[in-house]
């Protein structure tokens, strides 16, 4: 069993809902106000649920306007879609998140959904030790993740300086 707090069953469901039916682009989780559990916090959706309902249907569960970005996935940039992520981030409290980002190796283009654990140098102390301590019991919920990368600095927190680090798995 691992440490940390408890995941919400919604967080593998979006995470799903990104690595295999593609729906989302990005979903960021944070824990919640009481600090007894991971939930989803905002996902960024980029199209509309396959016909196959039974696909679809525990994956697109408690997606509503409040926490959900609607955009078309074929006319956004990804550059675009990442500027939603970071303007996203709360500047002083810790969130995780998982981004599908496509980068390109010499000629071959490719996807990668890394983890991002998104913990500013300006958030408190106390979230900072809890995000920690609860990162591993998320992670193993997110089967499939590529790369995980550690966020301090918000200015590090740029499309190109996750594009490096895939570069260099």
């Amino acid at each position: 069993m691992s440490s940390g707090i408890p995941v919400n069953d919604l967080c593998k469901a979006k995470f799903v809902g990104l690595k295999r039916c593609h729906l989302y682009r990005y979903v960021i989780f944070k824990i919640n106000d009481d600090n007894k559990e991971i939930i989803v916090d905002h996902r960024y959706r980029t199209k509309k649920a396959s016909s196959d309902a039974s696909e679809t249907e525990a994956v697109t569960e408690g997606d509503d306007r409040e926490n959900t970005s609607n955009m078309d996935f074929e006319t956004q940039s990804q550059e675009k879609i990442f500027t939603d992520f970071v303007a996203r981030l709360p500047e002083d409290q810790c969130r995780y998140a998982v981004f599908d980002v496509e980068y390109a190796k010499g000629d071959v283009v490719s996807n990668k959904i890394v983890f991002i654990s998104y913990s500013p140098d300006t958030a408190k102390i106390k979230p900072k030790m809890l995000y920690s301590a609860s990162k591993d019991a998320l992670t193993k919920v997110l089967d499939g993740i590529h790369e995980s990368i550690q966020i301090n600095d918000p200015d590090d927190l740029t499309l190109e300086h996750v594009q490096e680090k895939l570069l260099r798995v």
